[in-house]
């Protein structure tokens, strides 16, 4: 007897062999068309908003004709993943583990959060939306970050983000900020026998690095402070005999709530000019706001204590370093949770999830939403802040 786990699970392992990077659009546009056909032929009377920018698909499904002035929550999810080796795209199952690209980050989750919203989408007496992108490993502007841009709202919204290890028992409701930046430094073209000549921008950046280690020197172990890693250092030189008059330094930046040197753009110059005045600002590759929900919220209580009653362990709330999706709505004044299948070695070889977890978060989800249509969780909600 197929079991709904079982053709779950075969679904899971359907989406994960499909090759969806950014470098293979046709691949995104595979996945995105099986998340889209997974709804719309759920029976139910739903809608399927679509939206493109820049290549990249994503869509928005309710219940109804008309889309909510504002969800009362939002389920997002994402189908890229990383590039990966051509044997990471045939998942297979062992030791009661399912293995593969993009299973933990965050293809199975996306599935099991498909389901439960289309089982719910007709039931619960509030507004529930199903997001599903293409572009949250790339940064989300095209997915997300445009949606929100178009007007979708939401008072909550659950990310189905990886990041939960097995035997942790947690829910991020708070998030680090990130800012990508560029930094270039300019210096004088030579002919490298000549270095006297000229100035040396690749050296210049060099000594840039050395001096952010020594200001943000790479933690030894897992922090809720601000951390800088340099993800790249390019030089405009064209030959081996020629003095480079430019290079460039990508720095990704996750910054703690409330860490004031990332109030702003400007303030993000000033701290890189406190390292060197004569860095320039090349480009914001990404940015976000920290994403956080408030502790007391009934459905994030609700979530927890589904998760709770279905694994039999407590739950903490808990900070990610990583940030998600979630954040885009934090910018409009909503709130985010993260809240995915427990498993381990997101963007590795050997990324995976247990069986017993994908089974617990559908069980959970299914809990949670099932609970709200007793308890009426949203409208506590909102009575909560009127008083």
């Amino acid at each position: 007897m197929i079991t709904s786990e079982d053709y779950l699970l075969d679904r899971v392992r359907r989406l994960v062999a499909i090759e969806s990077t950014a470098e293979n659009p046709a691949g995104l546009h595979a996945a995105y068309e099986f998340m889209r056909e997974m709804v719309q032929t759920s029976g139910k009377a739903i809608t399927i908003e679509e939206f493109e920018r820049e290549g990249e698909p994503s869509f928005l499904a309710y219940h109804g004709a008309n889309r909510p002035d504002k969800f009362d929550l939002i389920l997002n999810a994402h189908v890229d993943v990383v590039p990966g080796k051509p044997e990471q795209f045939k998942p297979y199952i062992k030791d009661g583990r399912l293995y593969g690209r993009g299973v933990y980050d965050m293809k199975a989750a996306a599935v099991v959060l498909a389901k439960v919203f289309c089982e719910y989408a007709d039931k619960v007496p509030y507004a529930l939306g199903f997001q599903l992108v293409t572009s949250e490993e790339s940064g989300g502007v095209h997915g997300t970050g445009y949606q929100v841009e178009q007007g979708v709202r939401a008072d909550l919204v659950i990310c189905g983000e990886c990041g939960q290890a097995e035997g942790a028992h947690e829910i991020a409701n708070k998030a680090k900020g990130i800012a990508v930046v560029e930094v270039v430094f300019r210096g004088e073209i030579t002919h490298s026998a000549y270095p006297w000549r000229g100035s040396n921008a690749a050296v210049r950046a060099a000594h840039f690095i050395t001096e952010l280690q020594r200001v943000y020197p790479t933690p030894a172990e897992p922090t809720t402070g601000t951390t800088l890693t340099v993800t790249g250092l390019q030089s405009g030189g064209v030959t081996h005999n020629q003095v480079p008059d430019t290079a460039s330094v990508k720095i990704d930046c996750r910054y703690a709530p409330n860490d004031q040197r990332f109030a702003n753009p400007r303030a993000i110059a000033e701290l890189f000019r406190s390292i060197d005045p004569e860095a320039e600002i090349g480009r914001y590759l990404s940015v976000g706001l920290p994403a956080h929900a408030n502790a007391g919220h009934p459905l994030l209580h609700a979530l927890k204590t589904a998760a709770e009653t279905v694994e039999g362990h407590q739950f903490s709330l808990v900070q990610r370093n990583g940030a998600s999706d979630g954040r885009y709505y934090t910018s409009v004044g909503g709130q985010a949770i993260e809240f995915g299948i427990a498993g381990s070695n997101q963007h590795a070889d050997d990324e995976n999830i247990a069986l017993e977890a994908f089974e617990n978060y559908l069980w959970t989800m299914r809990s949670f939403l099932h609970e709200t249509l007793a308890t009426n969780s949203h409208q506590a909600h909102k009575t909560a802040l009127s008083v």
